[in-house]
């Protein structure tokens, strides 16, 4: 049954497409005065209608430009200085750090400051100073890092790490 099947198929198949008395081949046979169009004509067999068909040639397309994206890296700030103070209480004590960077770049959206790895204060694109008030435990310390950075670059300063004894 199965090779029957195989048999009957392709040759159903090739019955329904001779039937369909489609035309054999294609030729273009001109273009119009303006030259935007062509128009194909095909050939056909006796018994068929012959029909033109314009198709468009010339289709323009349009596109938004997009942003170009900064591709220079903020330069690296430098630490210009740093000081703290230290007012002890039970436990530790609160720490005062003013931290001061020389703004080297021209192309940072902004500046982070971090105090143990977590963001504590995102500054103004030129910003050159920062002062945080922090608790620490005797015997901890802080560690802090500036960095410049735009959309697709950030560059660190080293890290100072202080505490209160």
């Amino acid at each position: 049954m199965k090779t029957f099947k195989h048999i009957l198929i392709p040759i159903l198949f090739t019955a329904i497409l001779a039937s369909c008395n489609l035309p054999k081949s294609t030729q273009i046979t001109g273009q119009n005065p303006a030259g935007r169009f062509a128009a194909p004509t095909l050939q056909v067999i006796s018994s068929q209608t012959p029909m033109t068909i314009i198709v468009p040639t010339n289709i323009m397309s349009t596109m938004t430009a997009s942003p170009i994206p900064t591709l220079t890296p903020p330069n690296t700030p430098i630490w210009s200085a740093y000081n703290y103070t230290c007012e002890l209480a039970v436990g530790g004590g609160t720490m005062t750090m003013n931290l001061s960077w020389t703004d080297r770049s021209n192309s940072e959206e902004a500046y982070k400051v971090y105090r143990d790895e977590q963001v504590i204060a995102t500054l103004d694109p030129n910003s050159t100073f920062y002062v945080d008030a922090a608790f620490v435990a005797t015997g901890k310390t802080l560690s802090y890092s500036v960095q410049a950075f735009n959309t697709n670059w950030q560059v660190s300063t080293s890290t100072i790490t202080s505490g209160c004894q």
